[in-house]
């Protein structure tokens, strides 16, 4: 079964953004804050193969371990990372972007993501319901990571 995802967040951070650049810098220290990555493969230029540890439920029989390719535009201009999938790598394909909103001595860490999940092992019984868990379980995951990097970025900003 295929799974369509969307999921729109965003964070507050006590920093003001000119402080922040280190999101930026440092892609990879970004991208590893997200929980569930269990590896993180460079592919080439801010080309990244993930693979995450399974999402979902074992015991609802609703288990699948997520892979995709990415490649990053990161522009500190702007404030913003954003991801384009790369074709026929992995199971899924995933973009999205997440942007700094100055707020003078605050930021607005605004996360975007969607994209499809293909060929998720569920059971008959549970496919109206799965799409709606799959898409909670990764809404978590995205709360957790902003949360991560909101902290890191504060921990920047006052280093």
């Amino acid at each position: 079964m295929n799974v369509d995802i969307a999921i729109a967040r965003s964070i507050d951070i006590d920093a003001p953004r000119s402080r922040l650049g280190k999101l930026f810098a440092d892609l990879e220290a970004t991208i590893r804050r997200f929980p569930k990555l269990k590896r993180l493969k460079k592919l080439g230029e801010n080309q990244y193969l993930w693979e995450m540890a399974t999402i979902g439920s074992r015991l609802a029989n609703i288990a699948h371990e997520v892979s995709y390719g990415a490649h990053y535009t990161v522009d500190p201009k702007t404030g913003s990372v954003r991801w384009k999938p790369i074709p026929e790598k992995g199971n899924a394909a995933i973009e999205g972007e997440f942007r700094l909103e100055d707020l003078g001595a605050r930021t607005r860490l605004h996360f975007r993501v969607g994209g499809r999940l293909r060929d998720v092992p569920v059971p008959l019984l549970y496919r109206v319901v799965a799409p709606a868990f799959i898409q909670g379980k990764f809404t978590r995951l995205v709360d957790v990571f902003l949360e991560r990097t909101a902290e890191a970025a504060k921990e920047e900003a006052t280093a």
